[in-house]
């Protein structure tokens, strides 16, 4: 298999697009477009440990003749196998119980956001927007207001990719979003179908999972949002991560 081929089933077995690999990475997305689309055979030593190190796999398991499951133990390879054999709904379970586990064990690791605070830490630290006024996960908050500050969260897979933060304001989205929730966006005009997205409404934001035809909040108690209400309607980012403020 190709370095092109390799790259391409992690991609998509990660579900990242070439735009998330291409920031993660540092690769200009023209050059790696031309990698993918195999234009490239033989991409520069230190462009291909760039993209290893965004697809958190070995380079060698990129570059060697071997499958590139094979620096994987036994147990993780029929982990994969397994998965692949699996329908959509069963992937889908798969992926929803791995979700849970990373946010519990993230949790446990006090992966939280650091508010002003001038203490050097030990772990790698990156900085992000912060937009102050509270993105409405109820009836709608107006997010016409340009003011942010910096925060300093962890370095993980997640936030490297984030362009900015924003504060939940409601209950909408409870139980798995609170009021005072930090939520990490990535910035684009659109999200599949049963994505979560910070949308604008008619001047109206709102936090909300988007099904196609209308917003749909995970509290029941609230009714879904057709986007047919709206005379104008934008998506202004993905939701990819949750950061919790740090007790005190």
């Amino acid at each position: 298999m190709s370095f092109s081929s390799k790259v391409k089933e992690i991609k998509k077995e990660r579900k990242m697009t070439s735009e998330a690999l291409a920031k993660l990475s540092g690769v200009p997305l023209g050059t790696l477009t031309k990698i993918l689309s195999g234009a490239t055979d033989e991409p520069k030593l230190s462009v291909a440990y760039k993209i290893a190190c965004a697809l958190d796999c070995p380079l060698d398991a990129l570059v060697s003749d071997s499958d590139y499951l094979s620096h994987l133990t036994e147990k993780e390879q029929e982990l994969v196998k397994n998965y692949r054999m699996l329908d959509e709904r069963g992937k889908g379970l798969v992926e929803l119980l791995i979700d849970k586990e990373i946010e519990r064990v993230s949790d446990e690791n006090d992966k939280s956001i650091i508010f002003g605070e001038e203490k050097r830490r030990s772990a790698e630290m990156i900085t992000l927007p912060l937009f102050m006024l509270p993105v409405s996960a109820g009836t709608g908050a107006i997010l016409d207001n340009s003011d942010s500050e910096n925060i300093q969260v962890r370095s993980s897979y997640t936030a490297r990719l984030a362009d900015f933060a924003l504060k939940v304001s409601g209950n909408s989205m409870e139980p798995t979003f609170h009021n005072g929730d930090v939520l990490l966006v990535q910035k684009q005009n659109y999200v599949e179908k049963g994505e979560l997205g910070i949308f604008v409404g008619d001047g109206e934001g709102y936090f909300k999972r988007f099904m196609g035809k209308y917003l749909h909040s995970l509290n029941p108690e609230y009714e879904d949002i057709p986007l047919s209400r709206f005379t104008d309607f934008i998506c202004c980012g993905k939701v990819i991560g949750n950061l919790k403020k740090r007790s005190s």
